[in-house]
C-alpha cells in the first residue's frame, strides 16, 4: 500500500513538473515568446496552517496544512495543490497493579502499589490530497486543460484513490476580487478502498465539473467558493462532490487569517466491517428451566448481549471539516 502510495504521488509530481518543463524548458528564454514577452512567468504560492496541541488530562494534537503553487504564463498556467488533515489522540489513562501481587480466585484483590499507564498519541484522522493541472488558454475566456491527482481518507475508508482527468473550461475576470472560472471534461479512477465492494468499480470512466469563485468583502476580506464533481459513467449513481467555502481577511502584504467549511460527500461509501449484537431476553414459556422450549427474543436494549460475529453497513455520505488557519502568501 505505501509503495503504491509513493507511485501515486510520484506520478502526480513527475506529470506536472513534466508539462512545466514542457512550456518553460532549456532555451524559453532566450528569445521573448507572446506568452513571456513582458514580465515573464509569475510565481505565487498561498499557505494554510493550522494548529492544535493540548497535554495534561487530554492529549491530542491535529495539524492542517494546505498549500497552493501556481506559476502563469500570457496563455497558461501550472498548480499545485496540496491538503492534508492529521489528527492524534492518546487513550485515556488506566492503572495496573504492581507485578507480584497474589489472591485467590474468588477474593477481592488485596491492597497494593498501583502503575499508571499513559497510552501513546495514535492517529485519530488522517486525510491527505495532492492534484497537479496544467491550463492554456484557446481565446480569451476559453481554455483547455489536464491534470491528474492522489488522495487518501481513511475514516472514509478510502486508502487510495488516483483521479486523471482532461477537458475545456471557461474563466471570466470582471475585476481585481471578482472571478469565477469553470471547468468540464472527461475524467478516469482508479480506487483502492479498504473493504472490497461487490456493488461497486475500482476502476471507471466519468465526468468531471468543476468550479472557482472569488469575491472581494470590502478592502480586506476575500469569499471563495471551490467545487468539485465525478460521476461514473457507468454507474450515474456512483458520485463524489468536493465543496469549500472560505472568507479570508488580509493582516498584511503576505500574511492572512482564513475560515473555511467543507464538505466532502459520497452518494456510495466504502463499506465499514462492524460488530454485530444482540440485546436478548430468554423466553421460557412453561416456567419450567431446562424443559427444552426456551428461546431467545431480541430487545432493543437491556437484557444479555450476545456477540453474533461481524456485518457490514456503509460509511456516512458527508464528511464536514471547519478550518481556521493562519495563511501565508508570497
Amino acid at each position: 500500500m505505501i509503495g503504491c502510495t509513493r507511485w501515486g504521488i510520484g506520478v502526480v509530481l513527475v506529470a506536472t513538473l513534466a508539462l512545466a518543463g514542457a512550456i518553460d524548458g532549456p532555451g524559453a528564454a532566450e528569445e521573448p515568446t507572446e506568452e513571456t514577452a513582458e514580465d515573464g512567468p509569475q510565481w505565487s504560492n498561498s499557505t494554510d496552517l493550522s494548529i492544535v496541541l493540548t497535554e495534561g488530562n487530554s492529549t491530542t494534537s491535529t495539524l492542517g496544512f494546505k498549500n497552493l503553487l501556481r506559476r502563469e504564463w500570457k496563455r497558461a498556467w501550472i498548480e499545485l495543490k496540496l491538503d492534508s488533515v492529521r489528527s492524534e489522540a492518546a487513550d485515556d489513562r488506566f492503572v495496573i497493579l504492581v507485578p507480584g501481587v497474589e489472591w485467590l480466585p474468588g477474593e477481592i484483590p488485596p491492597p497494593a502499589d498501583t502503575i499508571t499507564i499513559e497510552p501513546e498519541s495514535e492517529p485519530d484522522v488522517e486525510r491527505y490530497f495532492l492534484e497537479g493541472r496544467y491550463g492554456r488558454k484557446i481565446a480569451k475566456s476559453r481554455e483547455w486543460n489536464v491534470g491528474g491527482s492522489w488522495d487518501r481518507n481513511e475514516d472514509a475508508g478510502i486508502l487510495n484513490r488516483y483521479i486523471v482527468f482532461a477537458g475545456l473550461g471557461n474563466a471570466w475576470k470582471k475585476k481585481e476580487k471578482l472571478e469565477l472560472s469553470v471547468a468540464y471534461g472527461f475524467s478516469f479512477t482508479d480506487r483502492e478502498e479498504e473493504k472490497p465492494d461487490p456493488e461497486k468499480d475500482n476502476r471507471f470512466a466519468g465526468i468531471r465539473l468543476s468550479w472557482q469563485f472569488l469575491a472581494g468583502m470590502g478592502k480586506s476580506a476575500v469569499y471563495t467558493h471551490d467545487f468539485t464533481s465525478n460521476m461514473s459513467l457507468s454507474d450515474p449513481s456512483d458520485y463524489s462532490l468536493d465543496m469549500t467555502n472560505a472568507v479570508s481577511v488580509t493582516l498584511s502584504d503576505h500574511l492572512a487569517l482564513k475560515v473555511s467549511l467543507q464538505w466532502l460527500f459520497a452518494s456510495e461509501p466504502a463499506l465499514e466491517e462492524v460488530d454485530l449484537k444482540a440485546f436478548v431476553e430468554l423466553i421460557d414459556p412453561d416456567g419450567i428451566p431446562g424443559s427444552g422450549d426456551e428461546f431467545f427474543r431480541t430487545m432493543a436494549s437491556g437484557g444479555a448481549e450476545i456477540d453474533l460475529g461481524d456485518a457490514d453497513i456503509r460509511k456516512e455520505h458527508l464528511d464536514t471539516t471547519f478550518r481556521t488557519s493562519l495563511v501565508i502568501n508570497f
